[in-house]
Parts: structure tokens; C-alpha cells; sequence
């Protein structure tokens, strides 16, 4: 049987020296498993992070808002034809493509949830893109959500977690006092200015009371001088970072799932975090006992001083709990399950 020709739009790739945030670990992360199955080609930005197995072919970076939303997805595009694929799997940055072969798109959540999370130029932004993501899912074969939330919206085919186990074998340290880490940025929907806060609030009882931050270096400024930011950090050192925490917050006003709060689950931490569909998905999925509180915003700080008093171990009915949680989600989202999709768009 012939290998199938797939290519990928996916600007949300790992690249060297940039935060990459969590599909872009993700997406890196099953592309290194689909390029077993398929041969497999990614449209992305210059500097793209190489993952044996997959060609890569770039696209200059972009340098403003319009420039990564909307002249990056014309260039997508263009760069498209020479790929020669059989199937398109879009990643978002689709709505300009013209292909005479089905296109797979999978929706990370939706622009008008961000939309009603934002203000300003990023509201007006994500407004349009809304538009757009409708669009492209009229002209997509195959919709995969991630989520209720984007399934409903966009009449998806398939729910397709966008989670994978990471290969590290680590074992777990915990730091001797109370760690907990977050990843994202200060402003903006992920509010890591709400973490910062309750920690802060917590050093008053325990000075060894630590937050450290993974997220992008343009936002190292905004935090404490206290405060551990981190960036540019492989999956590997992500997964350090977690298995020295005792806890992962997770504030986010908006997730259309949340993979760092099942990255937190899988690495054995209490996650703690905001209401948003993302976070409600998840512990609608949850046995009893999985390690994850999700909250209000008026008793986020609380919660999570709670989950700090509990200490760094979770109990071993917790463990179970979401390890099940983490296997069940990560099988629904397999490399081989999204390869016979792609066979099964061409009948073979």
C-alpha cells in the first residue's frame, strides 16, 4: 500500500528560542508519531523546531497581528501546491486554501470564545477570526473538535483530544516546600496575575512558598522579582518543572480544553482551575478522586491554598483516577486513530 502524502498548516510550532505554547508542544509531539503511519510535510514558520521523520517547509515569520493572522495564512496558501498532498490536515490558518484534496481541520477551541475573553484590538481580532474558522469549517471534509464546546459550534465529526503522553520517564522529586507552577502569561486570558496573588498570599505562612512560571520571554517583566519565569523550555524540561511542583494552577478566563491541566493530572500534581469549557470537559470525563478542582473566581485563591495545604503527594486512589482520566483521553486522540481518518476520507 502507498504511504499517504499529508501535510499539515500548523504555525503554532515549536520554534527555537520562542515560547511555544501547549498545541504547539502537542502538535509537534504527534506529528513525531503520524510520520510513522504517513509521509507527512508541515507548513510552518522559519526556525520550526525539525522532528526526525518530517519535511518541513517554512514560511517568513510574521511580525504583527495582521501578519500572523491573516498575510501568514495567504502564504500557508501559496507554499501549499508544491506539498503535493492527498490530504490537508489544517491546524487553523486555513480559511485561504485552495486544494483539490479534503482538508481535516481540527479546531482548538473557538476565536469567539477568546472573543468574549478579550478586549480592545484582540477582541476586534478574534471577532474576525470567528468569521473565518465558520468558513473554514464549511469548506472542510472532516471537522474535529476538541471539546463539546468546539464540536457543537462547528459540527464536527469527531471529538480528537488534543493530548498525547509525553515519552519522559522522570521520576517525580518534589521540591521540599510548596511549588506551584503555571503556564502562560501574566495578562491577557490566562491571568497568571490571579496566581501570582494567591501565592504571594501564601509566602506570608510559608516564606519557601514558590510560583514558577513557564511562558513566553517577552513577558518575563510583568512578574515579581520572586517569581521563576522560564522560557524557550523543551517538553522535557516542561516535564522537570512539573514533577518538582506540588501544584499546577490554571486560571484561565477561557480553554476550549486545556492541556496544561492534563499535563498537570498526567504528572501527578492537584490542578487547580477557572470555569471555563475546557476545564468543565475535563472533569465531566473524571472518575471521583482525580486531582482537580475547578473553581470560581472568587474562591480561586482559597482553592488553591487548600491544594497547597494537602502537601506533594496525592493520594493513591487521586493517582489512579487520573491516570485513567489521561489514558482514556490520550487513546481517543492516537496517532493510528487520525491516520484512518485520513484513509477513510479517500476510501482506502
Amino acid at each position: 500500500m502507498n504511504r499517504l502524502r499529508v501535510t499539515w498548516v500548523s504555525l503554532e510550532w515549536p520554534r527555537e528560542g520562542h515560547h511555544s505554547g501547549g498545541v504547539g508542544r502537542y502538535t509537534a509531539r504527534l506529528a513525531s508519531r503520524v510520520q510513522e503511519l504517513v509521509d507527512l510535510t508541515v507548513i510552518t514558520y522559519e526556525g520550526g523546531t525539525p522532528v526526525p521523520g518530517v519535511a518541513l517547509v517554512t514560511i517568513p515569520t510574521a511580525d504583527s497581528r495582521i501578519g500572523r493572522y491573516y498575510t501568514s495564512a495567504w502564504r500557508a496558501a501559496r507554499a501549499l501546491p508544491a506539498t503535493r498532498p492527498d490530504v490537508v490536515h489544517a491546524h487553523g490558518d486555513d480559511f485561504l486554501l485552495r486544494t483539490s484534496a479534503p482538508i481535516v481541520r481540527s479546531f482548538y477551541g473557538t476565536s469567539w470564545g477568546e472573543a468574549k475573553s478579550s478586549t480592545g484590538l484582540r477582541k476586534a481580532n478574534h471577532v474576525v477570526l470567528a468569521g473565518a474558522e465558520l468558513w473554514a469549517a464549511r469548506r472542510a471534509r472532516l471537522r474535529l473538535g476538541i471539546a463539546p464546546e468546539s464540536l457543537q459550534m462547528f459540527r464536527c465529526q469527531h471529538v480528537f483530544p488534543p493530548y498525547l503522553r509525553s515519552e519522559h520517564t522522570g521520576e517525580a522529586t518534589r521540591s521540599e516546600g510548596p511549588v506551584v507552577v503555571f503556564i502562560g502569561s501574566f495578562r491577557g486570558r490566562k491571568r497568571g496575575w490571579m496566581v501570582q496573588e494567591a501565592v504571594e498570599a501564601l509566602r506570608v505562612d510559608d516564606p519557601r512558598a514558590r510560583l514558577v512560571v513557564i511562558g513566553p520571554a517577552d513577558d518575563a517583566a510583568s512578574w515579581d522579582t520572586w517569581v521563576e519565569h522560564r522560557a524557550g523550555l523543551t517538553d522535557a524540561q516542561v516535564a522537570q518543572v512539573l514533577d518538582t511542583a506540588w501544584v499546577l494552577a490554571s486560571p484561565s478566563e477561557y480553554e476550549g480544553f486545556g492541556i496544561p491541566v492534563l499535563e498537570g493530572i498526567d504528572h501527578g500534581l492537584r490542578v487547580v482551575a477557572s470555569s471555563n469549557p475546557g476545564s468543565e470537559y475535563l472533569q465531566s470525563r473524571a472518575e471521583p478522586h482525580v486531582p482537580l478542582d475547578v473553581v470560581g473566581d472568587t474562591g480561586y485563591a482559597a482553592a488553591l491554598a487548600r491544594a497547597v495545604e494537602r502537601g506533594p503527594v496525592v493520594t493513591a486512589a487521586e493517582r489512579a483516577a487520573g491516570s485513567h482520566l489521561v489514558s482514556t483521553i490520550a487513546a481517543e486522540g492516537s496517532a493510528g486513530r487520525l491516520v484512518e481518518m485520513y484513509r477513510g476520507l479517500l476510501g482506502r
